[in-house]
């Protein structure tokens, strides 16, 4: 016994079909009448052929689809939807594949036998299986899903296709996080609403996903595995379909299906095709996640790769691979530069002529800092702000900072002998550095991190930079100093009161006339 169901005039209408055949169509001869000019007045025709049921267009002017695919005629099964002009009829039949109150699963391994996908295209899978239904609808959804390059429409499209081919009202999706937890991704209805209630009973995720196995369910809440869930009775949830998204031995999520309040809305091959897109699915997902972490790492590296030596932006990127914690406790030295009189000197100098004037000293600080390994942590507008023995460990970090501070006032006495052949004034740098323990990673907010050191080592050195240093010189704290006082030429310029610390800090100036 089969119907055919619609919704016409805000109500719901039904004909049970017993012989053919059924004519549909807008004039009043047809069985089915469909009052609406999108329908044309002989639209289609049901046949019941060896007893199963077909519809077939009689040449209409809007064409006849099923399960959104455009058909000149095709075989009908339970749950498929009729698009014939603006309407959508449901072909329902009672005898089914699956019983009102069955359960049925599909190992992946024999739908593997039964459908070789794997390692073919798609040509190729429609042309050696048997199941040609199944897989010519699957086909133009494999197409578009391996086409598209970013995760979230992949995961859209999956969800649309769903609904094309389905007899299903609301479908989701779920992908395991690198713990292994279930992440809702996707969860819509099919009028488009998106849904916030998860009905996915755990017991059935349970078993898709650990004895990679795909599930219908015609009545979840007769079945005695899953009645006893609580998702099951909270959410009604009747008939459904639940399958992994599955690549070769990989699972990596699953994709469920439902049609609440009502049963006996799925066949086999309908989980067969929910199967078989799950698949295609998978392959597209991985893509996806894989061009959306080659985007992410290509976008840090542009980033890192303006502040740090090629080097250091390497170190961090493994971090991140690896999933090291994003910011640790260690002992560095940090270097602060800064140009004497930067304000005064700029009062008169037009925005253009300052940028470039930054531009040539950011560049010979940067050289320095690289040149020994250093990490460029930030500009501070006129001030350089670098580090050395982090992300790299670097048990020479104090000497590699000096180094790098002697080349910076080396590369300026450079850049002053070509101003005054120019014309021009002299320019002068003081730099500060300190050495201690700082927290040292990736530190900011949700929407914007920065690979920085934080602590009182920084503060020190900062405030050395501010209220110590003259033009020219390098002065250095009591970390530096200890860590250096054998390798270089220091002199104690005395104890400072350093704001913020209660006791005064010891100062040294690196003699660099006999570091040369």
């Amino acid at each position: 016994m089969a119907e055919l169901v619609w919704e016409e005039g805000g109500g719901g209408r039904k004909l049970t079909l017993e012989e053919g055949p059924i004519g549909i169509g807008r004039a009043s001869d047809n069985a089915v009448t469909l009052k609406d000019f999108s329908v044309s007045r002989h639209h289609a025709r049901l046949e019941l052929r060896q007893g199963r049921w077909w519809v077939v267009d009689l040449g209409s002017t809007n064409g006849v689809k099923v399960n959104g695919n455009y058909v000149q005629e095709a075989a009908l099964s339970h749950g498929d939807i009729l698009h014939i002009g603006n309407f959508q009829l449901t072909f329902r039949e009672k005898k089914d594949t699956a019983s009102t109150t069955g359960t049925f699963l599909r190992p992946l391994a024999q739908f593997q036998k039964d459908f070789p996908l794997e390692e073919k295209g798609t040509d190729a899978a429609v042309a050696v299986s048997s199941r040609e239904r199944v897989l010519q609808a699957l086909a133009q959804v494999a197409r578009t899903l391996l086409e598209v390059e970013e995760l979230e429409p992949v995961l859209s499209k999956v969800v649309d296709a769903v609904f094309q081919q389905l007899p299903a009202e609301r479908a989701y999706i779920l992908l395991f996080n690198p713990q292994g937890e279930p992440q809702l991704r996707q969860a819509r209805s099919r009028t488009g609403a998106a849904l916030k209630e998860v009905p996915i009973s755990q017991t059935i995720l349970d078993l898709v996903v650990q004895q990679k196995v795909a599930v219908l369910t015609s009545d979840a809440q007769a079945d005695e595995r899953f009645s006893a869930g609580m998702s099951v009775r909270l959410h009604s949830i009747r008939s459904a379909m639940c399958v992994p998204l599955w690549h070769r031995d990989n699972v990596i999520g699953v994709l469920f299906v439902d049609t609440p309040l009502a049963t006996g809305c799925f066949t086999s091959e309908h989980l067969d095709l929910l199967t078989a897109l799950a698949n295609y699915a998978a392959v597209a997902i991985e893509r996806a996640q894989l061009n959306d972490f080659i985007r992410e790492e290509r976008r840090i590296r542009e980033r890192l790769e303006r502040y740090h030596s090629p080097a250091v932006v390497e170190a961090i990127v493994k971090e991140r691979r690896s999933g090291a914690e994003r910011h640790e406790t260690r002992e560095v030295t940090v270097l602060f530069a800064d140009i004497v009189g930067f304000t005064a000197r700029c009062a008169h100098m037009e925005p253009e002529a300052v940028a470039a004037f930054l531009n040539e000293f950011f560049s010979l600080a940067s050289e320095a800092i690289f040149a020994f390994g250093g990490t460029l942590d930030k500009f501070i507008g006129d001030a350089v702000m670098a580090f050395f023995g982090a992300p790299l460990p670097q048990p020479d970090h104090a000497e590699r900072a000096v180094r790098a501070a002697l080349a910076l006032q080396q590369g300026v006495e450079g850049w002053n002998r070509q101003r005054r052949q120019q014309g021009l004034d002299e320019v002068w740098v003081r730099v500060a550095l300190n050495t201690g323990p700082v927290v040292v990673g990736e530190i900011g907010s949700v929407n914007r991190v920065d690979y920085t050191v934080l602590g009182n080592t920084v503060n020190v050195a900062a405030r050395l930079e501010e209220q110590v240093a003259e033009a020219g010189q390098v002065v250095v704290g009591p970390g530096t100093f200890a860590a250096l006082q054998e390798l270089f030429p220091f002199t104690h310029l005395g104890d400072f009161k350093i704001r913020g610390l209660a006791k005064p800090v010891p100062a040294y100036l690196l003699e660099r006339e006999r570091c040369l």
